[in-house]
């Protein structure tokens, strides 16, 4: 057992459960495959409710690079909202006003 379960251990039970709740909401997926399988969803299911081609969906989902309007609009086939948070200096700074931009420049 490292120090970290040691102190979580020695927790009251309801913290122990808000850091597992807390723990189990944030999944991380390295690719949009991963963020697709996710959402349960198929490339065709995200090419019909974005109207990229499925050929096109799987180019994207190799991507490492693409405009915030395309990662926006994946992101919402999958039924998601798409938010930007940088930290800076320790601190969020909630930047998806940028991708809402993206929505009307489009």
């Amino acid at each position: 057992m490292d120090e970290l379960d040691k102190l979580i251990s020695g927790l009251p039970a309801d913290e122990r459960q808000a850091i597992t709740d807390r723990a189990n909401a944030l999944v991380t997926a390295d690719n949009l495959r991963e963020l697709r399988v996710l959402a349960g969803r198929t490339q065709e299911q995200v090419s019909a409710k974005s109207g990229i081609k499925q050929t096109n969906v799987s180019r994207l989902e190799k991507r490492a690079d693409m405009k915030l309007s395309t990662l926006r609009e994946y992101v919402e086939s999958l039924g998601g909202t798409l938010k930007i948070v940088a930290d800076v200096a320790g601190r969020k700074v909630d930047l998806s006003s940028i991708v809402e931009r993206t929505r009307t420049n489009s």
